[in-house]
């Protein structure tokens, strides 16, 4: 990962999850085929549970570049200060390819049925 890169999902982690923290930002691969990038809160001596995870990814690279580009997006939407759209979550969270759309989008349908009953 260049620095430039790293920077840039550094300053979004803050952005997104407040300036007063370090974050964990890590890729990781059981297999050497299949990668992901996972944030966490670093505490200094433990790390936090996962803030957010990518889909996987065919390389490394790749699983960065998805990083970056969710929470460039999220950032976005973080800055604006209003809440996150349905149209934004499936564009952040379905993956590089739009692959989860479908699935996320019930998903999210579900919850908020849901939450309609218990209010």
């Amino acid at each position: 990962m260049s620095k430039a890169l790293g920077d840039r999902i550094e300053a979004n982690c803050k952005i997104i999850w407040g300036n007063d923290s370090e974050y964990d930002i890590d890729t990781e691969t059981d297999d050497y085929v299949n990668y992901l990038c996972c944030v966490r809160k670093d505490f200094g001596t433990k790390f936090g549970p996962p803030l957010t995870i990518t889909d996987v990814c065919g390389s490394s690279e790749a699983a960065w570049a998805e990083l970056d580009r969710m929470l460039r997006l999220w950032a976005n939407v973080v800055k604006r200060g209003t809440p996150m759209t349905k149209d934004e979550k499936l564009e952040i969270f379905s993956g590089p390819e739009g692959d989860r759309t479908g699935l996320l989008s019930r998903s999210i349908d579900k919850f908020d049925r849901l939450n309609a009953k218990m209010t």
